[in-house]
């Protein structure tokens, strides 16, 4: 099958959207065509993408594109009709060609996209968390919680569409499903903000665990290749004892599975927690992010600090002292979270899902 994926990341807009169908491109792989268009992506996250056996078309910058962030609007119906006729052209679709499945995970994409791509597309496939626009698909997959989760959508997708929604549709790397359970390190923190961090959260909590200055504690730091304070971040590790930093590694799950509690961002990193048993410590980084954090909080699945910019330092070190001098509370949220994504043991199932409703 020729299967395309539409996204777009960079450090405004986080890295999010493009590492979710990267773990969805891999599990069409080797046996289906896969190819990812995009506006530029960092460097690194470029080459990664070629390197693991997928066609990266690159379209040219565009002042709507460069300038986004996570909470920009919907691109209006002309915008979208005149990016669909440009990717149509920039990968040579004629009317005797047609893709297979055409995934969509864009927050300034709708309807009026996918309408002028229908000619083109067999199947297409929206990814999405916001349930604030029109789509025209096939399947609909938002992997969130929410409290109206099973009905947000209902008036903006097509009768036929199916929509696959909650948890259970967690969209999450192989090795997250690995049976490897290293042993948990007592007082162990991993602390993570996702690829980019553009706020630098990631340092802030360095600064509060060297004013804690405690030998109890131990952590790992992790930052993505687009991180732009490493240096200075190195600097303030090697000032901690037992604590170890690590710049885009591709172990994670294993650091989930040897931690007592990770301190970081919602979206996507919620489920990852989830299903290593590890219990977050949230700061909310964009708008899209407060909704599921809010109800996990209220389910008692996470801790939420509340949304960056509005957390102070002092309250990252009374969240760090109450994490560790209550284990057992602490443990009762990593099972409650865990208890959300029961029954997806198999790492294809969100693929096979999709496949078998485009088949039908």
């Amino acid at each position: 099958m020729k299967i395309v994926f539409r996204v777009d990341g960079s450090a405004q807009i986080g890295l999010g959207h493009v590492m979710r169908c990267l773990t969805l491109a891999s599990q069409f792989m080797p046996s289906n065509t896969i190819t990812f268009v995009s506006r530029p992506l960092p460097t690194t996250l470029q080459k990664h993408i070629e390197s693991v056996g997928i066609e990266l078309i690159t379209l040219p910058p565009s002042d709507c594109y460069e300038h986004a962030t996570s909470a920009s609007p919907v691109l209006d119906n002309s915008a979208q009709f005149n990016h669909a006729l440009q990717c149509i052209e920039t990968l040579g679709l004629a009317d005797n060609t047609l893709i297979d499945i055409l995934f969509i995970d864009h927050y300034q994409l709708s309807a009026p996209f996918s309408e002028m791509m229908r000619r083109y597309c067999k199947n297409i496939v929206v990814i999405d968390d916001l349930a604030n626009r029109r789509h025209n698909c096939d399947v609909l997959l938002d992997q969130n919680l929410y409290v109206d989760f099973e009905s947000r959508y209902d008036q903006l997708v097509p009768e036929h569409c199916r929509k696959l929604l909650g948890p259970k549709f967690a969209i999450l790397r192989e090795e997250f499903y690995e049976n490897k359970f290293p042993h948990r390190r007592k007082n162990h923190i991993l602390i993570c903000f996702g690829g980019s961090d553009p706020s630098n959260l990631t340092e802030r909590v360095a600064d509060v665990l060297l004013a804690l200055k405690s030998p109890h504690i131990s952590a790992d730091i992790v930052v993505g290749a687009a991180y732009s304070n490493v240096e200075r971040l190195k600097e303030k590790v090697d000032a901690l004892e037992n604590v170890k930093l690590h710049v885009a590694c591709s172990y994670m799950a294993t650091l989930m599975k040897t931690a007592t509690v990770m301190i970081g961002a919602g979206g996507s990193m919620h489920w990852e927690r989830a299903i290593c048993g590890i219990a977050g410590i949230v700061i909310t980084l964009a708008d899209n992010q407060i909704e599921t954090t809010r109800c996990l909080h209220e389910k008692h699945c996470c801790v939420w600090l509340g949304k960056d910019g509005e957390v102070s330092n002092e309250e990252l070190r009374e969240a760090i002292e109450f994490a560790i001098v209550s284990p057992q509370k602490m443990r009762k949220i990593a099972d409650n979270a865990a208890a959300l994504l029961s029954g997806t043991e198999n790492p294809s199932f969100v693929m096979d899902t999709i496949l078998n409703i485009v088949k039908r």
